[in-house]
This record gives C-alpha cells, sequence and structure tokens, in this order.
C-alpha cells in the first residue's frame, strides 16, 4: 500500500441530541471550533452507498483531503489521502475498481460541518473526542436539509474507558443511535443496505435470487478490503461469499437455464480458486506463527528460512489475485451477475427446495453409510465439500424448514469447523513434505520433521471428534 495513504480504524458512537443542546461544563478539554465542507461521490449505480462505503473529498482552510471509508467488522476503515485535485486519486479508483467499472464517478450531495467538541483525557493520555457537529446539506448553494448530532470517537481508550462519558451524555438528553454516515442522513438513506428474506409462502425463485443477491453484495462489498490486503478477514468473507453464490447456483440448478448456471459456475470458481489459494497461505502462516513459536534459537533460524519461503509464495498467489481482480474478465463477472439478479433465468422443475436440500445432506450419508470407519481419512475433504454444499442449500430452504434447519445449521457449522481444522494440517503437512524435498540441509529437514510431527497430532486429535459430533448432526438431519 503506498505510503502516503493514512489508515485509522474508525471506532465511533452516534448521539441524537435535542434542540439547544450543550456540553456539561468541565467535560473535557475543549478543541478549537472547525468549519469544513464535504463532497461525496459514488457510481451511477449507488454501489458504494449500497453498501455503506463513503467516498468524499473535504475541504478544510483551502486543505483538500480525500477519504475513503470502508466496513470493518462493526468499525470502518478510514482510508485518507492529501490531495487538493478534483480527480479521485488513482489509488482509490484501484480500491474500488469492481463499484465504479470504467464508468465516471457522480457526485452525490456536498455537506458544510461546523464542528465543536471536547478531548477527553485518562491518566494524561487522550482516549476520545467528543464534538457536537451541526450539518447542512448544500445544494445549489442553499440549504436544503441540517441536522445536529454528537459523535464520540475512540483516538486511544477503550470501549469500558467510555462508558462514563456515554453516561454523562445520556444524562444532557443525548440519545445513542446507530452508526449513520453523515450523506446518509442527509440524504434520508438506510444504511446499509440489506436483503429481506421471504418468508416460507413465497415462491421458491424468490428465495432463490434474495439468497444470491446478498452472497453477491457480501463479495463485492468485501472486495475493496481484499484488494488492500489491510485484513485477511475481507478476502475470506469474499471467498465465502463466492463459494456460496457457487455452490447455491449448483444446488438449484434444475430451477436455473442450464447455459447460464454453467458460465456463472465457471466464472465463479475462477475468482474463488484466486481467493482460495491467498487465503490458504493466510490460513497456514497464522496457524505456524501461534504453533510453532516455541522452537529453540537454532530450529528458530530454520523454521524462519520455511516461513519466510511461504510467504514468498503467498506473495506470488496475491499478485495474482489483484491481477484478476484488475482484468475485465472480472468486472464482466460483476456486469452479467448483476444484470441477471433483475431476471434470472429460471425454468420449470418437478423439484423443491426441501427435497434439493435433503438430496444434498442424504450425499453425505451414503458416505458414511458405506464407510468402515465412519468416514474414512481420505474421504474427510470430499466430505467437508459435500456438507457445506448442503448446509449451504438448507440455508437457502430454511424459512421451509424453520427452527429444524437453525439446529441442524448451527451443528453442520460445529462438523464443518473440525472437517476444517483436519483439512488445513493436512494440507500444511503436504506443503512442508513439498519444501523439505526441494531444499538441502539437515536443519530444514530435522525442524520440518518436527513441524509434520504435530501436524499428525492435531489430525489425529481432531479426527477423534468427528463421530460424536457427526452422530449429532445426523439426528438432526433426520428431523427435517
Amino acid at each position: 500500500m503506498p505510503w502516503h495513504i493514512h489508515q485509522t480504524l474508525e471506532e465511533e458512537k452516534k448521539f441524537r441530541i435535542p434542540p439547544g443542546f450543550q456540553f456539561p461544563p468541565d467535560m473535557g478539554e475543549p478543541i478549537p471550533p472547525r468549519v469544513f465542507t464535504s463532497t461525496y461521490f459514488d457510481s451511477e449505480h449507488h454501489r458504494l452507498g449500497q453498501l455503506g462505503l463513503t467516498l468524499r473529498k473535504r475541504v478544510k482552510q483551502a486543505h483538500g483531503v480525500w477519504q475513503l471509508k470502508i466496513p470493518s467488522g462493526d468499525n470502518r476503515l478510514e482510508l485518507e489521502i492529501a490531495s487538493g485535485s478534483r480527480s479521485i486519486p488513482w489509488e482509490f479508483q484501484n480500491l474500488l475498481r469492481s463499484f465504479f467499472r470504467k464508468q465516471e464517478a457522480v457526485q452525490i450531495g456536498k455537506l458544510r460541518t461546523r464542528r465543536k467538541g471536547v478531548r477527553i483525557r485518562k491518566d494524561g493520555q487522550v482516549i476520545a473526542e467528543v464534538v457536537q457537529d451541526s450539518v447542512a446539506l448544500i445544494r445549489d448553494k442553499r440549504i436544503v436539509h441540517s441536522f445536529q448530532e454528537v459523535e464520540v470517537e475512540l483516538q486511544g481508550g477503550t470501549d469500558t474507558q467510555l462508558n462514563p462519558v456515554r453516561k454523562i451524555l445520556l444524562h444532557a438528553g443525548a440519545e445513542e443511535k446507530p452508526l449513520q454516515p453523515k450523506i446518509f442522513q442527509a440524504l434520508q438513506l438506510p444504511y446499509p443496505l440489506t436483503v429481506e428474506f421471504s418468508d416460507s409462502s413465497a415462491p421458491p425463485t424468490a428465495h432463490i435470487r434474495e439468497r444470491l443477491h446478498s452472497q453477491y453484495l457480501q463479495m463485492l462489498q468485501n472486495d475493496p478490503g481484499t484488494r488492500l490486503g489491510r485484513d485477511s478477514e475481507a478476502l475470506h468473507h469474499m471467498r465465502v461469499a463466492t463459494r456460496r453464490m457457487r455452490a447455491i447456483i449448483r444446488a438449484v440448478s434444475s430451477f436455473l437455464a442450464p447455459e447460464w448456471t454453467e458460465q456463472v459456475r465457471q466464472e465463479l470458481g475462477w475468482v474463488g480458486s484466486l481467493l482460495g489459494e491467498v487465503r490458504d497461505w493466510d490460513v497456514l502462516l497464522e496457524s505456524f506463527r501461534q504453533n510453532f513459536h516455541d522452537f529453540s534459537s537454532s530450529e528458530q533460524r530454520s523454521f524462519q528460512t520455511i516461513l519466510k519461503n511461504f510467504e514468498d509464495q503467498r506473495s506470488v498467489a496475491r499478485a495474482k489475485l489483484l491481477e484478476g481482480l484488475g482484468s475485465d474478465r472480472y468486472l464482466n463477472l460483476l456486469n452479467h451477475f448483476e444484470n441477471s439478479l433483475i431476471q434470472l433465468p429460471f425454468q420449470p422443475t418437478p423439484f423443491t427446495l426441501t427435497e434439493l436440500a435433503k438430496k444434498a445432506f442424504q450425499k453425505i450419508q451414503d458416505i458414511a453409510n458405506t464407510s468402515n470407519s465412519l468416514f474414512g481419512k481420505s474421504e474427510l475433504h470430499h466430505t467437508r465439500r459435500l456438507l457445506k454444499r448442503a448446509r449451504y442449500a438448507i440455508e437457502l430452504a430454511e424459512p421451509l424448514f424453520g427452527k429444524r434447519a437453525k439446529r441442524f445449521l448451527q451443528q453442520a457449522k460445529v462438523v464443518q469447523d473440525l472437517l476444517g481444522l483436519h483439512q488445513d494440517a493436512v494440507v500444511a503437512e503436504q506443503r512442508l513434505l513439498a519444501f523439505k524435498n526441494h531444499s538441502r540441509g539437515t536443519g530444514i529437514a530435522y525442524v520440518t520433521g518436527l513441524m509434520v510431527e504435530r501436524l499428525r497430532n492435531q489430525q489425529s486429535q481432531v479426527y477423534q471428534q468427528i463421530p460424536k459430533q457427526w452422530q449429532k448432526l445426523e439426528k438432526r438431519g433426520r428431523k427435517l
């Protein structure tokens, strides 16, 4: 990431305030009043706003700065580039390539904010800023809407340290409210966009469209974070969304035109493979750092050599991923899928969603019933893939199954996590042995042997837990 992009994890709480609200006396150290204007931009289809991202140029005392805010869990990641240019910085254009798709950004609103506030200190350290903002939406040099709010933003403190501040504000008449960026409030837009799922009376086509739409939004929302590479969870969530889209299409293929199904699943598989390779390295490297930190100093030297080699391979995989996400092929997939959601190519089918869900689970039961040891170790990875497909199919039919599906899905995740831990250890062992076969030196061979031994113990411990958890899952599966 370019060095001139400042990154901050924005942790804040917002409050509604009544007319005439004033900060209580001695609440904190006053900060100088400020006035600034913020011009917000989005794509022609308002893709940023739909998913809770904001892109703005803020001008304060003739100094310009571009800011991009991306959802990150319950908070938002703020990226900032000091620039007075009228054009969106190329770094932000690259991060938002999936949102703009070669189209020009459009201005959606301009806000003028008058800010005053106080700085809260604890033991001499600033822990938070509490600011009162008077916000005006400007259109054709006229104020068309205005509101006031209070923000409490962590500067170095913890949520626990903010409790007294929160109580003071509530006592003074403020009312805590959900996070909603100012431009959303000014334009009276919901934040963020959510897909409302139909009840059991809706036709199957509605459930299919809604689930695919939901996963598509998850994929798109995590795209900028995946490109940024700051948090591996963004890549993980994008990969999961891509997998679910592909699995849902597979599960309901009898509902959809074969030519559309084949093309979309192929393209989603391509993106998923790029994401999956990087994610596999992320999981492996994190596991190694957590589980192999107790080597002696001489062993550490060989371990660090192994780690460096795997980090290099991860970098190669990430470069391929970024190349793929920057390609026309990827943008064409997004455009095609987004357009298809408006009118999916449904076709008549004799099956119901519940029948397809039960059929998906039956495939796993067939493996269990034909295996001498419940699940043969050589079959575990295949079983894991089948369980994921069954889980996604049952999620799709959840409104029709009711509470039975919820209980099944909870247990399915337990079994899936166990199978995932086993597979992670298997993959790590395979990659270690491949590295050992291409390396020289007794130190590498010795440390690799130690690591493989631990990984095999991990596989054994996990494997012993599977039968009991599978029996629970099978019991809940029979009730579907």
